[in-house]
């Protein structure tokens, strides 16, 4: 697979969040208005939303590496998932 350039990778970010958007509004959402944003409200498959956090990501500069965050030369630990 061919490594894509900054800039291929925020149109593809675009593309997805345009995506979900037509999505939203094919349903009938409000169109002067857009959807929260969160999981199940988003109107992206699950395959779309997993590319679009690892393209945020990527554009962002975030590394999770080992339970902890990484951007602009700060860490912090992620919150324990334990249940």
């Amino acid at each position: 697979m061919m490594k894509q350039t900054e800039q291929q990778q925020d149109a593809r970010l675009a593309e997805i969040v345009a995506l979900g958007r037509q999505r939203y509004l094919d349903a009938g959402g409000d169109p002067r208005s857009c959807p929260s944003g969160m999981h199940g409200d988003d109107y992206l498959t699950d395959e779309e939303r997993q590319e679009a956090l690892m393209l945020m990501q990527k554009l962002a500069g975030v590394c999770i590496k080992d339970g902890y965050v990484y951007c602009q030369g700060r860490s912090w630990k992620l919150a324990s998932q334990d249940k």
